[in-house]
C-alpha cells in the first residue's frame, strides 16, 4: 500500500518549517536560502549561550545585508571561516598571542561562562576601506575575505596566504573567527561552518547575536522572528547530528 498522499504533503511541510523542530531541517531549502542573500537564525543550545545568531552566506553580503544585521540581530558583526582557513593562513587564535604577554597572560587564559575558549583570530580591514567601521566598508572587507576563503577551499593556498597579506590591515572592524571543528567546540563559529560543509557552500559566513532589550533575544521570540519573516529558524543540535552524519567533524 502507499504511503497516504496527505502524508506525503505534512512530511513536505514539516521539512520546510522555518521553527527548526529536530530532525525536520530541510537543507536544499537552507542552501537556497543562503545563496539568495536571505539569512538564516540558528540558535546552539540551552546549556551552552543559549543565544541566536542571524547568519548570511559571505558569498552574497553586501552593504544592505551589513544594514540589516546590525538593525535586526544588533550584535557583533563576524567573518566566520573553518580550520582549513586558519591553517592556510597561519592564523592563531587572539588567546594564543595574549598569552605571550606578560600582562594579558593572566586574562587571556580566563573562560567565558560557558567554557569554550573564545575563537577570535584577529580584527581586520580591507585596504580600500575609509576607516572600516561603516557598513559599506564592513561589507568590502567580508567580501573580500570571501573571495580568500574561496581560493583556500579550491586548493589554492599560496595564492590565498598571499591575497590576505596583500589586502588586509590590522586591527580593524571586522572580527574574523575561525572553527575548532564540531568535534572540539560547538559555538556558532563550529555551527555556521558546519552548515556551510552540510550545504555544500564555502565556509564564509557572517554572523551576529541577535539582542533584545539589555539580553539576547530569548528563544521563544526568535522563533517568532523567523516565522514572521519568512526565515528558517535551525537548532544547533540539528546541525551537530548532521555534520557527524556526515563527517564534519573538525573543519
Amino acid at each position: 500500500m502507499g504511503i497516504p498522499y496527505y502524508y506525503c504533503i505534512l512530511n513536505t511541510l514539516l521539512n520546510r518549517n522555518p521553527n527548526g523542530v529536530k530532525g525536520l531541517v530541510d537543507w536544499i531549502a537552507v542552501r537556497n536560502d543562503l545563496l539568495s542573500g536571505k539569512p538564516v537564525l540558528v540558535f546552539d543550545s540551552a546549556e551552552r549561550e543559549a543565544e541566536t545568531d542571524m547568519i548570511f552566506y559571505a558569498g552574497v553580503i553586501d552593504p544592505g545585508k551589513i544594514t540589516y544585521l546590525r538593525k535586526n540581530a544588533g550584535g557583533l558583526i563576524c567573518f566566520v571561516s573553518g580550520s582549513k582557513f586558519r591553517e592556510a593562513l597561519q592564523l592563531p587564535f587572539m588567546t594564543e598571542i595574549l598569552a605571550k604577554h606578560p600582562v594579558l597572560r593572566e586574562i587571556s587564559t580566563r573562560k567565558p561562562r560557558y567554557g569554550d575558549p573564545p575563537a577570535f583570530n584577529i580584527w581586520l580591514n580591507h585596504v580600500d576601506t575609509k576607516t572600516g567601521i561603516n557598513d559599506n566598508d564592513k561589507a568590502l572587507t567580508i567580501k573580500a575575505l570571501h573571495r580568500v576563503a574561496e581560493l583556500v577551499y579550491k586548493g589554492f593556498t599560496t595564492e590565498a596566504l598571499e591575497t590576505f597579506k596583500r589586502e588586509f590591515y590590522a586591527p580593524g572592524h571586522v572580527p574574523l573567527l575561525t572553527s575548532r571543528g564540531i568535534a572540539n567546540r560547538r559555538g556558532h563559529t563550529e555551527l555556521a561552518t558546519a552548515l556551510a560543509l552540510i550545504t555544500g557552500l564555502t565556509p564564509s559566513m557572517v554572523i551576529a547575536e541577535m539582542l533584545a532589550e539589555g539580553i539576547s533575544l530569548p528563544y521563544e521570540d526568535a522563533q517568532r522572528y523567523a516565522r514572521r519573516n519568512g526565515l528558517m529558524f535551525i537548532n544547533g543540535f540539528d546541525i551537530i547530528t548532521e555534520a557527524e552524519k556526515r563527517g564534519f567533524l573538525y573543519d
